[in-house]
């Protein structure tokens, strides 16, 4: 299983964005949806091994993450639009219970940011004290180690992606304390849903 956790400084984590502009009402919740779509979805299909959080951290009802399993998730189709209904609609169902909370087959929201997310991960990977930490979990950063001259367990490896304006600086240390990897990709600056994509392709090669 392969994870992709996408971190959107200003994305509302509330439902209340208008789907007829995403990009202007919601902190640009659709850099998080083209992030979405790179991790998760195929040609006529899903990436069943594929996790994806995406956290969002603008707005009064922040911080909240949105959890989609594509291993259990049906019905998902690969327009911005859909993938925003999906969202707010996840955004607007009531909570109960702590953790990730299943709206739906594969849908989950949980209270809580980038902790909530490393609480859900293999214990290997969210165990701070654990000399393998970084592993398998890695942070997409620009000027790091190029990732095809990196090692990369297979097995259960996680990717932080951060949005169009990067990692803030609490991510960062929290990120630093659990040993992740830093990794590049390459001489030049991408999108961040491209940097997934290139992410996802390098595992593709790998795993073939």
């Amino acid at each position: 299983m392969r994870r992709f956790v996408v971190i959107g400084q200003q994305a509302t984590a509330a439902g209340d964005f208008l789907l007829i502009d995403v990009a202007g009402t919601s902190g640009r919740l659709d850099v998080l949806l083209r992030c979405l779509r790179a991790a998760l979805l195929v040609s006529h299909g899903l990436r069943r091994d594929t996790v994806v959080y995406l956290v969002l951290l603008g707005g009064p009802r922040a911080p909240r993450v949105v959890r989609f399993d594509g291993s259990a998730i049906r019905f998902v189709r690969p327009d911005e639009r859909s993938l925003g209904v999906m969202v707010q609609k996840a955004l607007e169902a009531g909570l109960e219970g702590c953790g990730f909370v299943e709206i739906r087959s594969g849908l989950a929201v949980a209270e809580g940011g980038l902790d909530a997310v490393l609480a859900d991960l293999p214990r290997a990977v969210r165990a701070v004290e654990a000399p393998s930490a970084g592993a398998s979990a890695y942070v997409l950063d620009e000027g790091a180690r190029d990732i095809r001259d990196a090692e990369i367990d297979l097995r259960e490896p996680v990717f932080f992606v951060g949005d169009h304006l990067g990692f803030d600086d609490g991510s960062r240390l929290l990120l630093a304390a659990h040993g992740v990897t830093r990794l590049g990709l390459g001489p030049v600056s991408v999108h961040a849903e491209d940097a997934i994509t290139l992410v996802c392709n390098e595992l593709d090669r790998r795993g073939a």
